[in-house]
């Protein structure tokens, strides 16, 4: 895919006020648009953004610190980001990645962050099953991942070879699937190959909304959230002054969980996270397929592909669940001009995305798309990195260009926030309290001068596997 560097590297801005709606938000939660009657004049943490990330720092600041005050920030309502307009899928794709990650940071390193998006799942399905396990509809599930081209799905299968020769223990993860067995027993047109892989299904704004009720319950006197609330700037060394429209808040510590808008608050990191705009939708297809919500999920890969000339972008993945109450599926994926992906905008849908959407999802199935009716469409923006890992941990002073030691991020979760966010957040938030994560957090997420340096020399955006 040929580079692009002006739309990565562009400011870009506060979220926009108008977005899509998502059908995950048409029932708004009571605090979805909370705020004290004046902005708190100081906090010892300061969250930016309400999403899986920002609650599992707040939650786990508040679990382990008693003393210690937190207010939150959200520029628009509560869980109104990425968390609230994603995929609703629990599903790993470090499997996959395997073999490059490995051949880039060795053996050691990939498997690292393979057990940690399995256990994020996991970590996942506790945290539903505490906070919400009706109103969540969590499903346990295999994801059945299927590959277009003989090509793809060899490379797939090498790297799951070659996870499994370096990690025993992990063998046994994967199923893999003939092409014969795709398209007889599951039913999905024009696959070369795939395989099962243990997932999940759910509801992520009704999980994320519901935590944070419980928290402003349990920790009235330490936890404010502020909705409508847009940070306009960060200033000082460490004592830190957070600029809203409402006024502003000193504080000890600034924590971007701010995903795909982290680059308009920090301009250096411009470049290495860049925004990344979803289309999701959802499809009613009658009674033309049973529902399989309670055991599968699907990821539809096929290459990815940029056409300079036309614009024209593919990135190379589609992502499907069912819901196993009304049998609506739910189903994302881009393929739409590139600079219609490359925007921070989630007003509006990229051209084509829609119809294109409606198109290719029955198709899968081998059934005429004129059976099948659409139930809501909305857009959202991810947060992606150059390197194509999250971007964890205190801010280095050539980031900030503050002196201070009291800024953090956890952002940059390159479409697979629902494996990453929640013990990215918990890591993020104990290393703020001074716990050693390192047995079990992903040292190459860890930011630094390094990861950012070798971001400038090469802007061109990628979509993984």
């Amino acid at each position: 895919m040929a580079s692009n560097p002006g739309l990565v590297i562009a400011d870009p801005g506060l979220p926009r006020p108008n977005p899509t709606q998502p059908y995950w938000q048409d029932v708004a939660h009571p605090l979805a648009e909370v705020q004290s009657s004046e902005l708190p004049a100081s906090a010892d943490y300061t969250i930016i953004g309400s999403g899986i990330t920002g609650l599992s720092v707040a939650k786990t600041l508040l679990e382990n610190n008693p003393n210690c005050t937190v207010t939150v920030l959200e520029a628009r309502k509560l869980c109104s980001g990425a968390t609230g307009r994603n995929g609703g899928q629990l599903a790993p794709n470090a499997g996959e990645e395997y073999m490059s990650l490995s051949e880039t940071y060795g053996p050691h390193a990939a498997g690292k962050i393979v057990r940690f998006t399995f256990r994020n799942i996991q970590e996942m399905r506790v945290l539903a099953r505490q906070y919400a396990p009706e109103e969540s509809e969590l499903q346990d599930v295999q994801k059945l991942r299927v590959f277009e081209t003989p090509e793809m799905f060899d490379r797939f299968q090498s790297s799951i070879a070659l996870l499994e020769k370096d990690h025993p223990d992990l063998k046994g993860l994967y199923t893999i699937l003939d092409q014969e067995t795709v398209l007889q027993k599951y039913g999905i047109h024009g696959a070369s190959g795939g395989a099962l892989v243990p997932a999940g299904t759910l509801w992520p704004y009704r999980l994320v909304t519901k935590v944070w009720a419980a928290l402003v319950e349990k920790y009235s006197s330490r936890l404010s959230i502020e909705t409508s609330t847009p940070v306009t700037a960060v200033s000082g060394s460490g004592s830190y002054t957070v600029h809203t429209p409402r006024g502003y808040i000193q504080t000890a510590n600034v924590v971007y969980c701010t995903n795909g808008h982290t680059g308009h608050l920090l301009p250096a990191l411009r470049g290495h996270i860049y925004p990344f705009k979803g289309t999701m939708t959802v499809q009613d297809p009658g009674n033309s397929l049973p529902n399989q919500g309670s055991s599968l999920s699907w990821g539809l890969h096929y290459p990815i592909s940029h056409d300079p000339e036309t614009d024209k972008y593919a990135s190379g993945l589609f992502y499907l669940a069912q819901s196993v109450k009304t049998g609506f599926f739910y189903f994302g994926g881009e393929r739409t001009l590139l600079r219609d992906t490359l925007s921070p905008d989630d007003s509006t849908l990229g051209r084509g995305s829609l119809a294109n959407l409606q198109q290719t999802l029955p198709a899968y199935f081998g059934r005429p798309s004129e059976q099948w009716k659409l139930v809501s469409a909305w857009s959202g923006i991810m947060g992606f990195s150059s390197d194509g890992l999250p971007v964890v941990g205190r801010l280095p002073l050539s980031i900030t260009r503050r002196s201070g030691n009291g800024e953090w991020i956890a952002a940059a979760f390159n479409g697979y926030g629902m494996a990453n966010c929640l013990l990215a957040g918990e890591a993020l938030a104990r290393m703020m309290l001074g716990d050693d994560v390192s047995a079990w957090f992903p040292e190459t997420y860890l930011v630094d001068e390094e990861r950012v340096r070798r971001a400038e020399k090469d802007l061109e955006p990628t979509a993984k596997l």
